[in-house]
């Protein structure tokens, strides 16, 4: 890509030889003969430097540059002064004070001015990479946060204190909480080593710490509980380790999922399954996968579609890549993936709230299999 440098100078003669000493291939060189003329180009095109004569009529050299530091798009531009007349050092402090980066007098010696143009315009080159490389990490950053909230398991960040620093959608419908509760306090805090909720987790002495601060994952061999509406939930655990550069220990990813009722049979899991019609539709909660924001909760399903009861207005034949988390494991996964069209909505009486009919889009085999099981057991 070209770099632009505005010349500015009310003599033509003067344009011509500094187009002739700094002209390239790889440079635009931009010509203005008075000041209005320079900040209307300098408005008007990404500049990497200007060159500005000190001495014009109407708006000197100094006015110029006083203006373009008080205009956003403007004012990081350097500048360096070309003049002839103006070398008292009074002159040169003024243009400093202006917001020149450097000051050269007449008559321009051509391999002085070549350098310094030269360094300024590699400055502006790294000034580029840098922003590009900004831009690219603030992308791609976003793009890991969409598909961390999108992917259906639940997933929790935390530090090496165990404080929670990440929670996606699917956590905060498993744990029932929101986004806001759960970053920034501590991941025991949720965890119970027992199904009646007296034994609390601890993180200092949890092997799922100790095991990631030697670089290895964990899982749990026997059940952990977390609190619930009726009492606990059993849950399972994964968890691997997070290092920076240096592979210092600073984290924890922790997966939860619902344990198998037919490996633990435990009076939490058959509590878990006591009225679960109404449970059913309390806790499946609907997510957009691809921004990992809830759209809604189950209200009625069938094989055909299902509606619910949400907080965001839809439009009709808006299509949807959604996923749900499941109350239980079934068919063998904790959470289902599909695609929906919006078919109807209404609004109801309290105000944000609304009823939206879908229909499905797509269906798998084993998404099939989770809407029959959930029709026949729930």
């Amino acid at each position: 890509m070209k770099q632009n440098i505005l010349v500015v100078d009310d003599h033509r003669e003067n344009l011509i030889a500094l187009e002739a000493i700094l002209d390239s291939d790889d440079r635009n060189l931009i010509m203005a003969q008075s000041g209005n003329e320079a900040l209307s180009l300098a408005l008007k095109h990404d500049l990497a430097l200007v060159l500005l004569d000190v001495q014009m009529p109407e708006m000197d050299g100094f006015e110029v540059a006083e203006l373009m530091r008080k205009n956003k798009k403007t004012r990081h531009i350097p500048i360096i002064f070309v003049t002839a007349i103006s070398k008292e050092q009074k002159y040169v402090f003024k243009g400093y004070e202006c917001g020149a980066v450097d000051y050269l007098l007449k008559p321009i010696d051509q391999k002085i001015l070549e350098a310094k143009v030269s360094v300024f315009l590699e400055l502006d080159r790294q000034r580029r990479k840098l922003q590009q490389a900004v831009v690219q990490m603030k992308r791609l950053k976003d793009e890991n946060e969409r598909l961390l909230h999108a992917l259906g398991e639940a997933l929790i960040g935390t530090n090496a204190e165990g404080k929670i620093t990440f929670c996606n959608e699917a956590a905060c419908a498993l744990l029932r909480q929101s986004r806001d509760d759960l970053v920034g306090n501590d991941i025991a805090d949720l965890i119970f080593n027992d199904d009646a909720g007296k034994s609390c987790w601890s993180w200092d002495s949890s092997p799922l710490q100790e095991a990631c601060r030697q670089g290895e994952s964990w899982e749990n061999e026997h059940n952990l509980y977390t609190p619930d509406d009726d009492g606990l939930l059993a849950l399972s655990v994964r968890a691997n380790a997070i290092t920076n550069d240096a592979g210092i220990f600073t984290g924890v990813v922790v997966v939860l999922g619902l344990s198998d009722d037919e490996n633990n049979g435990g009076d939490c899991a058959r509590n878990h399954r006591r009225n679960p019609r109404k449970r059913l539709f309390r806790e499946m909660v609907v997510f957009d996968r691809s921004t990992g924001g809830n759209v809604g909760r189950l209200v009625n399903l069938s094989v055909n579609g299902f509606k619910l009861f949400s907080r965001r207005a839809l439009a009709h034949g808006e299509d949807l890549q959604l996923g749900m988390v499941l109350p239980d494991q079934i068919s063998g996964v904790n959470t289902v993936s599909f695609d929906a069209r919006v078919v109807w909505a209404e609004t109801l009486d309290a105000p944000g709230e609304f009823q939206v009919g879908f229909q499905f889009q797509t269906l798998n085999s084993v998404t099939r299999d989770v809407i029959e099981n959930l029709m026949e057991n729930y």
